[in-house]
């Protein structure tokens, strides 16, 4: 790996770590040693003091001092993940702008024709839709799932759609048919899902298949009997209001997994003081420690050690993972 991404050029990172194994080479001795005239190795030395990692040598100014790397990359990687946190935060932004770009694509006109319901027949149109809806999907997802045991196949497509509402902190809720927990597999599926959070309950009575998304779309079988002969797409209100009142009943009748307290207890929901997640937003505007610190008023010292528990909160191995993992919970 190379320090591109740190932005480093690749002449910049040759002279670099020439200097790092040979720290008291000259201005000459590196022209010498790489074949480049000494107004270029200067004008790189230059270049790569305003990184940071190197300085002049005060006692002799045709030598460089390179600056422990502990101290010198660790600061350019921790400006390179506020860079992208905050890029991270301006992209997430813009998924605000999807409904009305949506909305133009989709020509209004055309949608009110049909009152609010498309149709789709083809298994590809309809897994794409899914696709588009649960990647635009800001609050909950409500899904009921008839049928017993799902094949490992049908769980491993499902996964990818669950884990996204997961990470972005969904309100996730699932009905099954009770026959699920009699297979292994699907037990297990479960018990991951209810660990990052998702509600999941089990009920005897006949299910019709159906998802709701935000509560303003829901997507249901053409034939409630059989599913692979197409899907609605449902947008209409008083439709709607219809579905999240099956939905919410079909919820209170249902039944708790067995072992729901358990899972409770091993995942319960993090909690953020309004502190915190102020200290969360200085550390994802590119504040340094004792800004951060004056602006909360604690020592620098207490913050610090505020960031690293938080860090260990939210999983995360550095500042911008967590900062990540706290904008995708939304409380940034």
């Amino acid at each position: 790996m190379n320090l591109a991404e740190l932005g480093f050029t690749a002449e910049q990172e040759l002279l670099y770590r020439s200097l790092l194994g040979n720290p008291q080479s000259t201005s000459g001795q590196l022209a010498i040693e790489h074949g480049l005239d000494q107004a270029t190795v200067r004008r790189i030395c230059a270049e790569l003091i305003g990184l940071g990692v190197l300085k002049f040598d005060r006692t002799n100014g045709s030598s460089f001092v390179v600056v422990q790397p502990t101290v010198a990359i660790g600061q350019l990687i921790e400006r390179r993940e506020d860079e992208l946190l905050r890029l991270y935060r301006r992209a997430s932004q813009c998924r605000y702008l999807i409904d009305e770009l949506d909305l133009l694509y989709r020509q209004p006109a055309a949608i009110a024709e049909d009152g609010g319901v498309e149709r789709l027949e083809d298994v590809h149109a309809i897994r794409d839709r899914l696709e588009e809806l649960s990647f635009f999907t800001r609050t909950n997802v409500y899904s009921i799932q008839p049928g017993g045991p799902q094949s490992r196949e049908s769980l491993e497509a499902s996964r990818p759609l669950d884990q996204r509402g997961i990470r972005r902190g969904l309100e996730m809720r699932v009905i099954h048919e009770a026959s699920v927990l009699d297979d292994d597999l699907n037990r297990a599926y479960l018990r991951e899902l209810v660990m990052g959070g998702t509600k999941v309950k089990v009920t005897k009575e006949p299910l019709h298949r159906m998802v709701i998304m935000d509560c303003k779309v829901a997507v249901v079988p053409i034939d409630p009997d059989n599913s692979r002969r197409g899907a609605l797409i449902v947008r209409h209100p008083g439709l709607l209001s219809g579905f999240v009142d099956l939905f919410n009943r079909s919820w209170q009748a249902a039944s708790e997994l067995p072992w729901q307290t358990e899972v409770d207890d091993q995942a319960q929901p993090l909690e953020i003081s309004a502190q915190n997640r102020r200290i969360l937003e200085l550390l994802a505007s590119g504040c340094t420690d004792e800004t951060s610190a004056r602006e909360v008023g604690m020592s620098v010292r207490h913050l610090r050690r505020t960031i690293s528990h938080l860090m260990q909160q939210l999983g995360a191995h550095s500042r911008f993972e967590a900062g990540v993992e706290a904008a995708r919970r939304g409380w940034l």
